[in-house]
């Protein structure tokens, strides 16, 4: 994004908890980006709620979980 000049400021980044620790949640934070991390619970205590958005994350996991089915369902047309 650097390169092509884009603006990270204020952006946000939404991820599952499959990628939640400090040093991804670092990464975007240096660049001005909001990260939006479900927060994984084999992480221990680590509360980072107050960016997190239950109901956009809940619908970006069915819309994950629609394509790995439409994915799935081309390997065997």
């Amino acid at each position: 994004m650097n390169e092509a000049n884009i603006e990270c400021k204020d952006l946000f980044l939404n991820a599952d908890s499959g990628v939640d620790s400090k040093k991804f949640r670092d990464i975007p934070e240096k660049k001005g980006i909001i990260g939006k991390i479900k927060e994984n619970p084999c992480n221990g205590d680590t509360k980072h709620e107050k960016y997190f958005d239950t109901d956009l994350y809940k619908r970006r996991y069915k819309i994950k979980k629609a394509n790995a089915w439409l994915i799935v369902s081309k390997l065997y047309e």
